[in-house]
């Protein structure tokens, strides 16, 4: 397996120290998700993702994927329109980072309000968008509610519902292995639920006390970890494992410097 971390987990770091300290810590790729501290949008200039995808092969990393905030569920409608409008957007930004996913969520939608068949026309019209740019969407599993900001049930199943029966090898799952959880799914639900359609796998541990969770250095939670990446097919397991280090949400975490290094640490037996 390929072992990569988001640069969420780094927000003090300019781009060109993170691609400094991956090549050194040794690191295979790096998701993109902060630049300099700043989260990625649309509006991200072109030739920097260029320069700062050159500078990754230079080093001999790799970029599994661009992470965007889009939710591509949308109702048919100026909310899809404009959703379409970034999601096409944020596309050639990972094609110039020449990242090989863009992470999307799936969407905040009402149980009831059809959103599967939303989410199926939104994978279709931007179908040329994907093929133009050779880059594919990782629908990263995190919460389906009624309200956004308010946690509902997990979004394994409607994945799932939305991509069954459908000829899309473009679109697939990104498995943050820690959401599911936050939604009261265990890993071995969400693994039935999503396996024919994973791409890669965001990792993170975490401990509940008294009824919260909180994230902790790998192998320090409740997390099945060895579990997953067992099902995963272990060492023989080709596609990528990413840290997803939550330090820009939580300050109060460990550094990178403590961070990253524990991480590998953790999965040198996998690699």
């Amino acid at each position: 397996m390929k072992l990569a971390f988001s640069t969420l987990g780094s927000p003090g770091w300019t781009w060109s120290q993170a691609v400094e300290a991956a090549a050194r810590y040794g690191f295979d790729g790096i998701e993109w998700r902060l630049v300099d501290g700043r989260i990625i949008d649309p509006a991200f200039p072109r030739d920097q993702a260029t320069r700062i995808g050159r500078a990754c092969a230079a080093a001999g990393l790799a970029v599994p994927a661009l992470d965007s905030s889009i939710d591509l569920a949308a109702r048919p409608g100026p909310d899809r329109d404009r959703v379409l409008a970034e999601t096409r957007a944020m596309l050639r930004l990972a094609e110039a980072f020449g990242a090989t996913y863009l992470r999307v969520f799936p969407g905040a939608f009402a149980p009831e309000a059809g959103a599967a068949e939303w989410l199926r026309e939104a994978l279709r019209s931007l179908r040329p968008d994907l093929r133009e740019t050779g880059v594919r969407l990782a629908m990263e599993l995190h919460d389906s509610r009624d309200a956004p900001g308010i946690r509902g049930k997990s979004c394994s199943r409607f994945v799932a519902e939305a991509l069954s029966g459908v000829d899309f090898p473009e679109a697939g799952v990104q498995w943050d292995l820690g959401n599911p959880y936050l939604e009261d799914e265990d890993a071995a639900t969400t693994w039935r639920n999503i396996r024919p359609w994973l791409f890669y796998l965001q990792v993170k541990d975490m401990i509940k006390k008294n009824g919260r969770w909180s994230y902790v250095l790998m192998g320090e939670g409740e997390l099945p970890i060895p579990d997953v990446l067992s099902w995963l097919g272990g060492r023989d397991f080709d596609g990528w494992v990413s840290l997803e280090w939550e330090k820009y949400w939580n300050p109060e975490l460990a550094e990178p410097e403590i961070a990253l290094p524990q991480f590998l640490e953790y999965m040198k037996d996998y690699r």
